[in-house]
C-alpha cells in the first residue's frame, strides 16, 4: 500500500477509539485484539496509530554496546512506513526499553509511539516531548549492563501479553489501552469499527429524546 493511503487509513483510526475497534474484531470473529490492562498510557492524553516495528532485548552483563546506535540504524532500516516501535523485553521488568534519548531518536525517524512490554523511564522529558509512549511501567535504571538489542530478532513476531504482534500489524493506543490490528485486516476492522460508533451515537440520540431503552433495542441492538 503506498504511503498516500497508509496515511489515510492511519488519519480514520485516529479519529476512533480502541473500545470500537477491539468491539468491531469481535463483532468480525478475530482473534481479540486487546492487549491485557498492564498496558497504560505514560502521560496523559497520549494516543497512537501506526504500524508495528519490532525490536527485542535481552539479558546481557556487557556494557553499553559503543555501536547501539548502530544497532538502532539496523532496526531502523526495516521498519514499516508510519512506524510504532514495540519493544519486546523478554519478560524482564528490570530496566527502560525507551526513555528520552532513544523516544528523541525515533521521533526524529518518524515513529509514531512506542509500546513497551515493560518498564520506561525519562517520563517529564518524554512527557515534554509529547512522544506518545505505552509500557508496563516506570523505573529508573538503564539497559546498561542488563541489556542489548537482539539483532537476530529485529522486526521479527513478538509476544505481548497474550498477543503476537506481527511486524505491519496496526498498533492503536488511547486511555483505554492498547489494540494490535493484524495487517491484512485494517481496512475491514476500520469499516466495522465505524458502524458500531454510528450505533452507538444513534443510541445517544435516542436517549436524549426520552425513548424507552427497550424499544430502541428492538429497533436497533447495542453493538
Amino acid at each position: 500500500m503506498k504511503l498516500k493511503e497508509l496515511k489515510q487509513l492511519v488519519e480514520e483510526y485516529e479519529k476512533l477509539y480502541t473500545c470500537a475497534v477491539s468491539d468491531a474484531m469481535d463483532e468480525m470473529g478475530l482473534p481479540a485484539g486487546f492487549i491485557d490492562p498492564g498496558m497504560r498510557p505514560i502521560w496523559p492524553g497520549a494516543r497512537m496509530v501506526g504500524f508495528a516495528a519490532i525490536m527485542k532485548m535481552m539479558l546481557s552483563e556487557a556494557p553499553l554496546d559503543k555501536d547501539i546506535v548502530s544497532k538502532m540504524a539496523k532496526f531502523i532500516a526495516g521498519v514499516p512506513k508510519l512506524p510504532v516501535a514495540c519493544v519486546d523485553m523478554s519478560g524482564q521488568m528490570i530496566a527502560a526499553g525507551l526513555g528520552q534519548s532513544t523516544s528523541r531518536m525515533l521521533q526524529g525517524f518518524g515513529f509514531r509511539g512506542g509500546l513497551v512490554d515493560g518498564p520506561v523511564r525519562d517520563i517529564a522529558q518524554v512527557t515534554s516531548l509529547k512522544f506518545p509512549m505505552f509500557a508496563r511501567g516506570i523505573i529508573c535504571s538503564s539497559i546498561r549492563g542488563r541489556m542489548v538489542v537482539d539483532l537476530e530478532h529485529v522486526n521479527q513476531p513478538m509476544t505481548c501479553g497474550a498477543r503476537i504482534i506481527n511486524p505491519g500489524d496496526l498498533v492503536f493506543g488511547d486511555v483505554n489501552g492498547v489494540v494490535i490490528v493484524p495487517g491484512d485486516r485494517v481496512e475491514d476492522v476500520l469499516k466495522k469499527a465505524k458502524e458500531i460508533i454510528a450505533t452507538d451515537t444513534w443510541w445517544f440520540e435516542q436517549l436524549e429524546k426520552g425513548r424507552n431503552p427497550a424499544d430502541i433495542e428492538q429497533e436497533k441492538p447495542l453493538p
